[in-house]
């Protein structure tokens, strides 16, 4: 589809533009693209994922990923001081596009559990 988009574009520049018949370039229909839905692991397996690992460490950012929805370059920066576990927030710095957002913890989170004992 993004190839045939293109080609619509190309077209509706073609007749606005070069030969000034903006009314063809108003027939001309981008495709939408569908959107499918995200896969939801059941809660076996998201245990199985938890438990895949014995190190503590490793056992934090899996859950932290999954329950907060990171993406790995964002686990991969995420630092304890990152974490506040009094409010309950999680600040993820330079994220997707180099934006900074935060995020809400569970109270179950494992997360502000771990900062916490830590502190």
């Amino acid at each position: 589809m993004p190839t045939m988009n293109s080609i619509v574009s190309a077209l509706r520049f073609f007749f606005t533009h070069t030969i000034d018949r903006p009314d063809l370039a108003r027939k001309l229909v981008r495709l939408a693209h569908p959107r499918k839905l995200p896969v939801v692991l059941s809660r076996d397996e998201v245990a199985r994922l938890l438990n895949a690992t014995t190190c503590l460490k490793h056992q934090v950012a899996l859950s932290v990923a999954y329950g907060a929805r990171l993406r790995v370059a964002e686990v991969a920066t995420l630092k304890v001081a990152d974490v506040d576990s009094e409010r309950m927030l999680l600040r993820v710095e330079r994220g997707k596009g180099g934006r900074y957002r935060t995020l809400c913890c569970r109270k179950t989170c494992s997360c502000c559990c771990a900062s916490s004992s830590q502190n």
